[in-house]
C-alpha cells in the first residue's frame, strides 16, 4: 500500500511540475520590484502622457532645412544636386488674404524606410499599403502664422530619389489627426491621394555619360506631401499579428512591418482584445521584417523578426532586447 501511495505521489508531483512549466511559457513574465517592467496593462484610449509619445519624440528625425524666403518674388530653392523647390510669387495666404514679404520655410525630407519610421508616417492609405518614392514635410510661416496655398496655386518639388525612378507614382497628402509638430506621433495619420490622379512627371538630367531620371512633383497643399503608388491589388492578402512580452503594451511600444521588395513600412495598430499588434492587407508570400521599439521606464528596447513567407503563419512572436538610442537609430537608418 505504501508503494502505491508513493507512486501516486510521484505522479502528482510530475503533473504539478508540468503544469507550472506550461504556465510559465505561456505568460513569459518575470516581476520586478518597484519597476515599470511590472506594468502589463493595456488601455482603450492612449493618453498624451503615455511613454509611446516620448518614444516617438525621441527617435523623430528633426526638421532638416530652415530657410528664409520672399513671398513677393518667384522662389527657386536648390539643395545640392538632388532637390529643388519652386514657389511662385503670391502663392501663399494666411487664410484671409494673400501674403508677401519675408517668410520662413521648413523642409523635412523622408527617403528611406527608416525615415518613415522615425517620422511615424507609415506608407498606407486608409489601410492599403503603398510603395513610396519619397516624402516631404513643407511648412511656410510668417510672423509665427502658418500659411496655406491659395486656390489654384502649387509648389513644384523636383528631386532625384535614392532609387531609380518608378512609373505610376502619384501625389499623396498626409491626413493628420492633429497638427505636427505638437508631437511626432500621430497614430491616425494616413496618406490621401490627390484628387488629380495623374502620374507624377519625370525629368532627365545628364550625369557624365548617362542620364539621371528624377521626379517633378506638383503639390497644391503644404505640410505632408509624398510620391506613392498602391501595391499590386490582385495579390491575395492577409492580417498578421505581432505578439510581444506582456510588459510591451500599447502604452509603450510601436510595431512596424518593413517590406523587403518595396520601400514600404506599415505600422501595426494595437488590438486590445488579443493584447497584440496587427495590420491587414499584407500580401501573401511577402518577405517582411517586424520591428518593435519600446520605452519602458528610462530604457529602450528593440525587437526584430524576419518573416520570409507571410501566410504560413500569421501570429509572430517577437522578443525585444534592451538597446541604446544610438543602437536603435543605427538599425533603423540601415533599413
Amino acid at each position: 500500500m505504501k508503494k502505491i501511495n508513493g507512486l501516486i505521489g510521484c505522479l502528482l508531483l510530475l503533473i504539478l511540475v508540468a503544469c507550472n512549466k506550461e504556465t510559465s511559457n505561456n505568460n513569459s513574465f518575470t516581476p520586478y520590484t518597484d519597476n515599470p517592467l511590472n506594468d502589463t496593462a493595456w488601455i482603450k484610449t492612449i493618453t498624451g502622457d503615455a511613454p509611446i509619445y516620448k518614444l516617438a519624440d525621441t527617435i523623430f528625425q528633426k526638421i532638416a532645412i530652415v530657410d528664409s524666403i520672399d513671398l513677393s518674388k518667384d522662389i527657386d530653392l536648390n539643395y545640392g544636386d538632388s532637390l529643388e523647390v519652386e514657389i511662385h510669387a503670391g502663392s501663399c495666404s494666411n487664410g484671409v488674404a494673400p501674403q508677401d514679404g519675408k517668410a520662413k520655410i521648413e523642409l523635412l525630407r523622408l527617403q528611406t524606410k527608416g525615415d518613415f519610421i522615425k517620422a511615424y508616417r507609415p506608407n498606407n492609405s486608409f489601410g492599403y499599403p503603398l510603395e513610396t518614392a519619397g516624402g516631404f514635410f513643407v511648412r511656410i510661416t510668417k510672423n509665427g502664422v502658418e500659411l496655406t496655398l491659395n486656390p489654384g496655386a502649387s509648389i513644384k518639388i523636383k528631386y532625384f530619389d535614392i532609387a531609380p525612378a518608378l512609373p505610376n507614382m502619384q501625389v499623396f497628402y498626409g491626413k493628420e489627426s492633429f497638427p505636427f509638430p505638437v508631437s511626432a506621433l500621430d497614430s491616425a495619420h494616413t496618406w490621401k491621394r490627390e484628387a488629380d490622379t495623374s502620374y507624377i512627371k519625370t525629368f532627365a538630367k545628364q550625369s557624365g555619360t548617362s542620364y539621371k531620371i528624377g521626379y517633378e512633383l506638383n503639390a497644391t497643399k503644404l505640410r505632408w506631401i509624398s510620391a506613392h503608388r498602391y501595391l499590386d491589388s490582385t495579390v491575395a492578402k492577409t492580417n498578421i499579428y505581432a505578439i510581444l512580452p506582456p510588459n510591451c503594451t500599447n502604452k509603450n511600444t510601436q510595431v512596424f512591418a518593413v517590406f523587403d521588395k518595396s520601400r514600404t513600412v506599415l505600422a501595426l495598430r494595437s488590438d486590445l482584445s488579443t493584447r497584440s499588434f496587427t495590420t491587414s492587407n499584407i500580401p501573401l508570400r511577402a518577405k517582411i521584417t517586424l520591428v518593435t521599439i519600446s520605452k519602458i521606464g528610462n530604457d529602450l528596447y528593440l525587437g526584430t523578426k524576419i518573416i520570409n513567407d507571410v501566410g504560413t503563419v500569421v501570429n509572430y512572436t517577437v522578443t525585444p532586447e534592451k538597446k541604446s538610442l544610438g543602437q536603435i537609430l543605427d538599425y533603423i537608418n540601415a533599413l
